[in-house]
């Protein structure tokens, strides 16, 4: 939650800092003493980096290791791009970011987000105070509250050119506001924020990498639909021992989750996943098979649209392609 007491997003970027140092034996007393501050600030800071899920409160406080080793290897003076990365994994961040784009002042944008997730803070303005000021200390929000990196008109219909789409997804923002575009509020909620990591790195991999964007894909594809076997199958299905994707959406058509023409769509996912990023050489001529930007790229988007229709249909028996 963001506290109604105002904490710099430096302090808090010293405090993490002090919780990486410590480690065990860091409490509010022990950190505040090493960061030369009130236990109050260490203890709304805390609720801060909470929130974000930087640190895990479990009666002590734990870094999260991803976030643990950046905090150790850059200078204070980036200690910035840490809490970059924390915010664009931040779902009610990207949905105030989403507003932003599409012309919203910052005080409607945190409004509208603030309706959906009420249990963020104690009241609307202290969420809107948190979000400027750390999107400001980020680098993503410049200090008039605008967003900073410039997020070009993406094309969410996507036939109309490739090239386009290719040009307008440059940093994990505009991916973010994409995917959020595409699939919605509720859909973006119900993935997990290791699906929605590896998603994103499909499209930002694709042109540089792109057996690890096809790789990337495959995975997020892969736990998306364990996790609507988990949230909407039946009990008498083991969905968490199912390896691969062809054994989960074996699952998903017993539960009657998908449709023939999901499991067909799957099914070419699947293959171009084996041959392009998962394997080695292909079983059948003992050679790799080539990839290109081209088909990482249409790997992502293709698993995308999927996973809409999979999840409108599974939660909702809405039919859309």
């Amino acid at each position: 939650m963001f506290p109604a007491y105002v904490v710099p997003p430096e302090d808090i970027a010293e405090i993490l800092f002090a919780l990486s140092e410590l480690d065990d034996y860091a409490d509010d007393k022990s950190v505040a003493q090493f960061v030369d501050e009130s236990e109050r600030k260490v203890r709304e800071s805390v609720k801060i980096l909470q929130e974000l899920d930087m640190i895990v409160v479990d009666g002590g406080y734990t870094v999260n290791i991803e976030y643990n080793d950046q905090i150790q290897q850059v200078s204070p003076d980036d200690r910035n791009t840490v809490f970059k990365k924390a915010l664009l994994r931040h779902q009610p961040f990207i949905d105030y970011t989403t507003y932003l784009n599409r012309g919203y002042s910052s005080e409607r944008a945190s409004k509208m987000v603030y309706a959906a997730y009420e249990d963020l803070a104690s009241g609307q303005k202290y969420m809107q105070t948190y979000f400027e000021r750390l999107g400001q200390y980020a680098g993503i929000l410049t200090e008039e509250g605008d967003i900073s990196i410039e997020v070009r008109e993406i094309p969410i219909d996507s036939t109309h050119s490739i090239e386009q789409l290719r040009e307008s997804l440059d940093s994990e923002l505009e991916v973010r506001i994409y995917l959020h575009e595409i699939l919605g509020e509720e859909l973006m909620s119900f993935l997990d924020e290791d699906t929605k990591t590896d998603l994103s790195n499909g499209y930002l991999k694709h042109a540089k990498s792109p057996r690890d964007s096809i790789s990337a894909t495959g995975r997020a594809f892969e736990d998306f639909l364990r996790n609507v076997g988990d949230e909407y199958g039946s009990n008498d299905r083991d969905y968490g021992s199912a390896s691969g994707i062809i054994p989960v959406v074996n699952h998903l058509q017993g539960d009657d989750l998908i449709k023939r023409i999901h499991k067909r769509r799957v099914f070419a996912l699947a293959e171009i996943r084996n041959k392009g990023g998962a394997h080695g050489d292909d079983t059948e001529v003992l050679e790799r098979w080539d990839t290109s930007s081209e088909i990482a790229l249409d790997c992502a988007i293709t698993a995308t649209l999927i996973i809409r229709s999979i999840y409108s249909y599974a939660s909702d028996e809405r039919l859309i392609l």
